[in-house]
């Protein structure tokens, strides 16, 4: 018994690094598995094949698409068709020896594709959250009407570690931005908020370095500039209260002013890593944008001991708009069916299909940080169609010192 459950969690394992490599092989062909007609076009292959591939790519769950995974002949097509694209022969070499792997694992695990079909029949759970979801985007609609701009993803990326000069203390990168923002009326738009607050709800100084430190100034400074498109669009500074908030200066509506924005920094000693009595650390995200989904990464350093995914809250901020004691937010929350989920190790894990150069981001950051991926255990919240005037919380408790 104990044997066959580590192999199907084998089996589970190798199919994520080959997810995460067939990503890549789409990303360096030029082709976005989040289409759903057009990589069978761009890649020279039946539309079957195309959908089975890009499904694996961009569930956001993609435990139950094991089943979609082609078998060799097809597999070949797709490289042969990768070949024809220009991807490097390293890469695709790369993504056939997982191929063979996950073939290998899955002979000794269930022997054939049909008995693999056969036990995932009931592991995955129905989506209790379908309705909800109609509604959010029912809300969507409208509030991109209201308020005249409208973004494809919003997310946030949180890395937790020790601090180097100082073991007792917590730093943390954090990223955050928009993927395909657009305004429909040309106004600004705040994209991003700054503030760092108590467990009581007071405010606290903040300690930070920018991530990419070439700019002018700190609305410059506060961007990842490799990663925006434009690489460098206009972000004011305007400071509120004990909030900082970056918004992004008028500009055209439409395509024309489509933009990609990521922030990025590197923030110092913000929080206790230890606590003797009942505390948590934990990161929020104003979600005052109307999005078609959000993702909010967490990545805890391995030496923290984290034994589940840091939960998520959605809070209200209409009936509670502003800054509160962390003791309210159990009745400030709003019911949501989707979890935290844990990524796979590595930086194969890290595959966001929203976002086809998530990894390269990632990769980016932690060598930014001087923390590789290997060191963090990573976990996702996904949401569609988030309601606005809501703020994303994820939190963890701090334990007593060894």
């Amino acid at each position: 018994m104990g044997q066959a459950k580590t192999s199907f969690s084998s089996l589970l394992a190798e199919f994520q690094s080959l997810r995460g490599q067939i990503g890549s092989l789409f990303a360096l062909a030029g082709v976005d598995p989040t289409k759903t007609r057009e990589p069978a076009r761009d890649l020279g292959i039946s539309r079957g094949l195309a959908w089975r591939l890009t499904r694996i790519v961009r569930e956001s769950d993609p435990t139950p698409a094991v089943t979609d995974l082609p078998g060799p002949a097809s597999m070949t097509k797709f490289f042969d068709a990768c070949r024809a694209r220009a991807v490097p022969e390293e890469a695709i070499a790369k993504a056939a020896a997982a191929f063979e792997r996950f073939e290998s694992v899955l002979s000794s695990c269930t022997g054939d594709r049909k008995t693999l079909a056969m036990m995932m029949v009931n592991r995955s759970p129905v989506n209790a959250g379908n309705e909800a979801s109609k509604a959010r985007r029912q809300l969507f609609d409208g509030a991109c009407g209201v308020w005249g701009v409208q973004a494809q993803t919003r997310f946030v990326s949180v890395f937790v570690f020790p601090s180097p000069d100082d073991p007792d203390m917590l730093n943390a990168g954090h990223v955050t931005g928009f993927v395909g923002f657009r305004r429909l009326s040309p106004k600004p738009w705040p994209l991003s908020y700054e503030a760092l607050h108590t467990a009581t709800g007071d405010a606290a100084k903040l300690l930070k370095t920018p991530l990419d430190p070439e700019g002018a100034d700190e609305g410059q400074l506060q961007l990842i500039k490799r990663f925006c498109t434009p690489s460098l669009p206009d972000i004011r500074v305007v400071e509120s209260g004990s909030y900082k908030r970056f918004e992004l200066a008028a500009g055209p509506v439409g395509n024309e002013g489509l933009t990609t924005c990521v922030f990025g920094t590197h923030l110092r000693h913000i929080y206790p890593r230890y606590s003797e009595t009942p505390d948590t650390a934990g990161f929020m995200v104003l979600l005052t944008t109307p999005v078609e989904r959000v993702m909010f990464d967490m990545y805890v350093h391995r030496s923290m001991n984290m034994e589940a995914p840091p939960p998520a809250q959605l809070l209200d901020r209409l009936a509670f708009p502003h800054a509160s004691p962390e003791s309210d937010f159990a009745r400030q929350s709003l019911p949501i069916a989707e979890a935290p989920t844990l990524l796979p190790a590595g930086i194969e894990g890290t595959l966001a299909p929203s976002i086809p150069w998530y990894t390269n981001l990632v990769e980016d950051v932690t060598t930014r940080l001087g923390v590789p991926i290997t060191d963090f255990v990573g976990s996702r919240f996904e949401m569609s169609f988030p309601p606005i005037a809501t703020t994303l919380s994820r939190r963890f408790d701090l334990r007593p010192k060894p």
